[in-house]
């Protein structure tokens, strides 16, 4: 059987999204599984054991007509068995139906085009992230195990070539070094500069550690600048440029914890086995994008800073999107040391 998974969004859709290719191949060990993925995502899945090959969309078939159309050929001319579609937009409709593969699968999420698909499979509106991604084996015509878990697999050489990089510029193995992501690709989710500089310059007082910054395309400029208002600027690193998602990735592994806002980084570090501990924007639930809470994995969002229940929360989350920076500056440094400190003491004492 060959089996593609289509998954075109950003790297934190992408990596949730790993578990229906984990449970489809442990369900059929002999499938081939392909998962299709945007180009710059594609490195954090190589040597995956679920998936035997990353198919990728280029920024070229992005922008031109002829080069996806390309691209659909090449899909139905591959002769896959099973196509599952997790995004449900007009043009992975239509890879799906031109595919000719005998299982079609998608969520139904109320549109005409979700028609297309051989099986539409209701898309459960209020479950999280990661739950609602696995809902769409309820299509698949076997029975499926209950896998929840992401990972990205580094191999030694990458962990051990990055701990050198590391220590080339200073961050020491006798201290812990805390990984902070104060930029997020949408400007929505980044909490207030003034307070991430505060919680940077608390977290290297409270527990003399070395602050590790990171940056993705276009954002150097002003995670550097922002580095330079740490009062301890000489324990805090924003130059250790990560060239790919796989030097993120053994950057992250190499960290002792992840603390940032809700975004990219965040969701490869717990795919490393970090700890992370995440700020949620006003209009984001950490219900939605916590998908394994618990002691390794913490965070706050408005719930937390106005004492509400998920249910209120939802009913006010319009108001949270219109007046979003009023909202983020309820989520204080006080509030977030108060849940990060018993988080970092238990992580040193390990």
């Amino acid at each position: 059987m060959k089996i593609l998974v289509i998954r075109l969004k950003q790297i934190g859709d992408a990596l949730i999204s790993l578990p229906v290719c984990k449970n489809l191949k442990q369900a059929c060990p002999d499938a081939q599984l392909d998962y299709l993925v945007y180009e710059h995502i594609a490195p954090l899945f190589l040597h995956h054991p679920a998936i035997d090959n990353v198919l990728t969309i280029t920024p070229d078939e992005r922008r031109h007509r002829w080069q996806y159309l390309k691209k659909l050929q090449a899909i139905r001319d591959a002769r896959y068995d099973m196509v599952i579609d997790l995004l449900t937009v007009p043009i992975t409709v239509l890879m799906t139906r031109y595919s000719g593969a005998r299982w079609q699968i998608g969520f139904d999420k109320g549109k005409w085009r979700s028609r297309l698909y051989k099986t539409s499979v209701p898309h459960p509106a209020d479950a999280s992230s990661l739950d609602a991604k696995l809902a769409i084996l309820k299509g698949v015509p076997f029975p499926t195990p209950a896998i929840r878990s992401f990972d990205v697999v580094l191999t030694q050489n990458e962990i051990e070539e990055m701990r050198l990089r590391m220590t080339s510029v200073g961050i020491t193995p006798d201290k812990p070094a805390l990984l902070f992501s104060p930029i997020s690709r949408l400007a929505l989710k980044n909490w207030p500069e003034d307070y991430f500089v505060s919680i940077v310059n608390r977290c290297i007082e409270q527990y003399d550690a070395q602050a590790v910054m990171v940056w993705g395309p276009g954002e150097r400029t002003a995670v550097q600048a922002l580095s330079k208002k740490v009062t301890h600027s000489d324990r805090c690193w924003a130059t250790l440029e990560t060239r790919n998602l796989r030097e993120l990735a053994a950057l992250a592994r190499n960290c002792l914890v992840f603390i940032g806002n809700d975004s990219g980084p965040r969701h490869v570090a717990e795919a490393v086995g970090t700890p992370t501990f995440t700020i949620f924007a006003p209009p984001i639930g950490k219900h939605a994008w916590l998908p394994h809470p618990g002691a390794d994995h913490q965070g706050v969002d408005m719930c937390d800073a106005l004492e509400i229940d998920e249910p209120i929360w939802a009913r006010r989350v319009g108001e949270f999107h219109r007046n979003r920076a009023h909202y983020y500056r309820k989520i204080t440094p006080e509030l977030v040391m108060a849940k990060l400190d018993p988080m970092l003491r238990s992580l040193m004492q390990r």
